[in-house]
């Protein structure tokens, strides 16, 4: 047996299989039986209480990878019967690998954890409502391109995410998740032709970060109606929301009402209290964006 496949077998001992195996540290030999190995395969995918295990579980991961050990098995017979041991031994290797990860899965090894889904289904929402979001403001800018690519990267990044969550990867999911979110918020920063959300600007005149500001506040309304109209209909928390709104539209007036007088200065201070208004309203809706 070579070491490399001394190793494989040693670990399909671990699935309890109650058969006779020479261990992993058996020394190597260049002539491999494969022979024999192929029917020791054989009674471990259709024998073995690991085998009986997964398929008494009804766990849909875990029958699905004994299948695909039963696969490589029929081809590692296939490949030893035209003359070729050494590919054969490769697909035995493969089979078993797969069949450990059945067993594993029947184990429930993997396994996402409330938590887990809860914390992922919340994020997923937040990304959804940002991306409604974008489409709406993006589209009220006109700019079609810069939206089209962003909602294309979203819907491939949430099935992958979605796939692996499926596959029990959690954390490689809430990761994948995360790295979409950032991208969506990103970009909703770039729609006013690169400024962001956070404000490190200089403006030549205050009537130009008064503008700013107005259009700020203004992005930042969009996305509180599609908040209003996706999340928070019968949402507990929409009374909280609709009470830093209220605020948000009288500080608006206001600084409309000072713009109207050239005091741009307090017409800003005003805006940005607005605008701090509209964060508050939809933090309360359970989406966090920076402010």
């Amino acid at each position: 047996m070579t070491r490399k496949y001394a190793g494989l077998f040693a670990l399909a001992t671990m699935l309890n299989i109650g058969l006779l195996y020479v261990g992993a540290n058996a020394e190597p030999t260049s002539s491999p039986d494969t022979s024999a190995r192929l029917n020791y395969v054989e009674r471990l995918l259709t024998e073995s209480s690991a085998a009986k295990k997964v398929e008494g579980s009804g766990n849909s991961k875990a029958l699905e990878l004994k299948a695909d050990a039963q696969v490589h098995f029929d081809k590692a017979r296939q490949l030893y019967d035209s003359g070729d041991a050494e590919a054969a031994e490769a697909e035995l290797g493969e089979a078993i690998r797969l069949l450990t990860e059945a067993a594993r899965a029947a184990n429930g090894e993997g396994k996402v954890s409330e938590k887990q889904a809860n914390d992922y289904g919340q994020r997923r929402e937040s990304v959804e409502a940002l991306t409604k979001a974008h489409d709406r403001i993006a589209t009220e800018k006109g700019l079609d391109e810069l939206n089209s690519d962003l909602q294309a990267r979203v819907s491939a990044e949430l099935s992958a995410s979605d796939a692996l969550l499926q596959e029990g990867k959690a954390e490689e999911a809430r990761t994948m998740l995360d790295g979409t979110y950032e991208a969506v918020k990103t970009s909703l920063e770039s729609l006013r032709g690169g400024d962001t959300l956070v404000r490190e600007l200089h403006f030549e005149t205050k009537e130009d970060e008064y503008l700013y500001e107005l259009d700020r506040n203004d992005t930042h309304q969009m996305l509180v109606q599609v908040l209003f109209a996706e999340k928070m209909e019968s949402s507990p928390m929409r009374g909280t929301a609709e009470t830093f709104i209220n605020k948000a539209v009288v500080l608006r007036e206001d600084a409309e009402s000072a713009a109207g007088k050239k005091k741009y200065e307090e017409a800003i201070e005003l805006l940005e209290e607005s605008t701090k208004e509209l964060i508050r309203a939809i933090r309360s809706a359970g989406v966090y964006i920076p402010g």
